[in-house]
C-alpha cells in the first residue's frame, strides 16, 4: 500500500509539473560577428576587419516555471555562427573572408517575466553551449586568384603540425566545443507566439592553433553574434494568465 500511495503521489506531482512547463518552436537569424584575430608578425596575415555576416537559426524551447515570476528556459538549436573579415594587407589586400559555421547550440537561460498589456514581457540570461557539426570558409574578391578559394571546416581541432595528408592541409581545422554567456529579451503574446532578440559571448578559443607555437600564422578565432527570433510556446494563454496572477 506504501509503495502504492508513494507511486500515486510521485504520478501526480509529475503530472502538475509537466502542467507547468510549456514547449515551442523558434525561427530566425544570427548576425555571426566572429572575431579573427592574428599573432602572426607575417605583414600577409597580420591586419583583419571583422564584419558581420547573417546565418538562419532556428530550433526548440522550453520554459519551466520555477519561483514567481522566474522560469528556466533551455533551447535546443541548430545555428549558424561565424562572420567576414576584410583582409586588409598584402596580397589579399581587399578580400573577403566569409566563416559559415553550423552548430548544435543549447543555452540555458533564467527568465524573469512581467506583464504587460495581453502578454509578457521576458529578460534573461545564462550560459551557451555548442557543438560544432560542419563548415565552410570562403575567400573572394582577392586580384590574386590564388587566394580566392573555399575550405570546408572540419571540427577535428587538429593543429597545422598535426596534419598527416594533403587533404589536412585543404581544409581548415577548428575545436568543436564552444561555451559562451547568453543575454535575452523578448515579448510573448497571449497567444502564445513570442519574439526574441539575443546576444551570445562566445568564450572558448575556437582555433586550435592560438597556443601553438610552432604554427606558421597563429591566429584565434571566438564566436559571438546577435539573433532574432519568432516563435510559439504551447500553452500560451495559461502560462500569459499566470504571468498576471
Amino acid at each position: 500500500m506504501k509503495k502504492l500511495i508513494l507511486l500515486t503521489a510521485f504520478a501526480v506531482t509529475t503530472s502538475i509539473s509537466m502542467a507547468q512547463v510549456s514547449f515551442g518552436a523558434q525561427l530566425g537569424a544570427n548576425i555571426g560577428m566572429g572575431k579573427l584575430k592574428s599573432y602572426d608578425t607575417d605583414p600577409l596575415l597580420a591586419t583583419f576587419t571583422n564584419k558581420p555576416s547573417v546565418g538562419f537559426m532556428g530550433g526548440f524551447v522550453a520554459e519551466i516555471p520555477f519561483a514567481g515570476k522566474l522560469a528556466f528556459r533551455p533551447e535546443l538549436n541548430f545555428i549558424q555562427k561565424g562572420g567576414k573579415t576584410l583582409l586588409t594587407s598584402g596580397n589579399t589586400s581587399g578580400a573577403d573572408f566569409k566563416r559559415t559555421l553550423n552548430y548544435i547550440q543549447l543555452p540555458l537561460d533564467v527568465v524573469y517575466k512581467l506583464s504587460v498589456g495581453s502578454g509578457s514581457v521576458f529578460f534573461g540570461l545564462g550560459p551557451e553551449f555548442a557543438f560544432g557539426i560542419s563548415g565552410k570558409d570562403k575567400v573572394s574578391g582577392s586580384s590574386d586568384p590564388s587566394v580566392n578559394k573555399s575550405y570546408t571546416v572540419k571540427f577535428d581541432g587538429k593543429k597545422s603540425d598535426d596534419y598527416t595528408s594533403q587533404s589536412d592541409a585543404d581544409k581548415d581545422h577548428l575545436k568543436s566545443f564552444d561555451i559562451g554567456a547568453n543575454i535575452i529579451a523578448g515579448y510573448k503574446l497571449g497567444m502564445g507566439v513570442f519574439f526574441k532578440l539575443g546576444y551570445t559571448l562566445g568564450f572558448a578559443e575556437t582555433d586550435p592553433n592560438k597556443s601553438n607555437k610552432a604554427a606558421a600564422d597563429q591566429t584565434s578565432y571566438k564566436n559571438r553574434g546577435f539573433n532574432i527570433c519568432v516563435g510559439y510556446m504551447l500553452g500560451g494563454s495559461k502560462s500569459s494568465k499566470k504571468d498576471k496572477d
